[in-house]
């Protein structure tokens, strides 16, 4: 009877732990804006975050119309608004909670109007696998200029950058160019 009460609580307690969410990644190294960005003539910054899309599974109806759509493969899923997130001040305080696309079929995330400074963001990342992963990275927001952070794939700057230029996740992913202040 002991035994039998030991093996349940050992099940239990597994089954909690794999049920508990993963710590979040954070990275230590602040995305800021592009190097050969324009400032434009704004008090203001801004800051884009190109966070984790929601999957939602497709209307089944829907795919029937589409005559090139591979109907082997499994799940029906498609990419849809980019995931919210969360700004903070740099001592950690909430400032603002993101909800990054007008609706659900939005495919550009929104850019947010910020006083300049250090800010944090708590975001969804998407892995090289397909698989989501909460980060938390620090951002600098100039005047007049756009910060662009990249959380949902495999983004490459169009303008020749070495190693040092940019800010990469711990799957090696790069999230955006270095703050150079």
């Amino acid at each position: 009877m002991k035994n039998t009460h030991l093996i349940a609580a050992a099940g239990a307690l597994v089954w909690l732990t794999g049920c508990a969410s993963s710590p979040p990644v954070v990275v230590l190294t602040p995305v800021g804006p592009a190097p050969a960005g324009r400032a434009m003539t704004s008090h203001q910054g801004y800051l884009q975050v190109y966070s984790a899309r929601f999957k939602e599974p497709v209307e089944s109806n829907f795919l029937e119309w589409q005559p090139d759509y591979d109907f082997t493969a499994a799940p029906f899923f498609y990419d849809l608004a980019h995931s919210d997130y969360v700004i903070r001040k740099e001592d950690g305080s909430l400032l603002k909670n993101v909800r990054n696309a007008r609706n659900l079929a939005d495919p550009d995330p929104v850019l947010v109007t910020l006083p300049p400074g250090r800010y944090k963001i708590e975001a969804e990342a998407e892995e090289a696998g397909g698989r989501t992963v909460k980060v938390e990275l620090p951002v600098l927001v100039e005047h007049g200029k756009t910060t662009v952070v990249h959380l949902s794939g495999n983004w490459r700057p169009r303008a020749h950058f070495t190693d040092a230029d940019v800010v990469r996740l711990p799957d090696g992913q790069i999230a955006g160019w270095l703050a150079r202040q």
